[in-house]
């Protein structure tokens, strides 16, 4: 089985649920895919080591689109912004590609780009 997990609003708000849930899967042969639009970086690696999060691959949507040299930019909090409806599908492309059998998100911006079945978190609906 391959599990896709968005970081934020995911894995930071559920993260000893799926501390539990990834070291599982990973324990018993399963991939978890942590897909972020953060930067890959040592301090994204490491909230992922404090949140206690297993994982077998880490995609992120600035990193990739960094190397393939799309055009992007940054705010004052050193943000990564590009085209939003590129930046909306990129999930969507990296999950079919990597046949990842379910996806975890907050947002519904992204689930119209998915052919992967995708799950929407809704965190503090009464």
């Amino acid at each position: 089985m391959k599990i896709g997990l968005d970081f934020h609003g995911v894995i930071d708000t559920m993260s000893e649920f799926l501390s539990e849930l990834s070291g599982l899967l990973v324990s018993n042969g399963h991939e978890v895919h942590v897909i972020t639009g953060e930067e890959d970086s040592k301090k994204l690696r490491e909230k992922l080591q404090a949140l206690q999060i297993s994982y077998t691959h880490l995609f992120s949507i600035a990193s990739y689109h960094k190397s393939i040299g799309t055009n992007m930019w940054y705010d004052d909090k050193d943000t990564p912004w590009l085209n939003d409806e590129l930046w909306d599908k990129t999930k969507a492309v990296y999950c079919a590609k990597h046949e990842i059998d379910l996806h975890l998100d907050d947002s519904d911006i992204y689930c119209k780009h998915f052919m992967t079945p995708y799950a929407q978190i809704k965190r503090g609906i009464q």
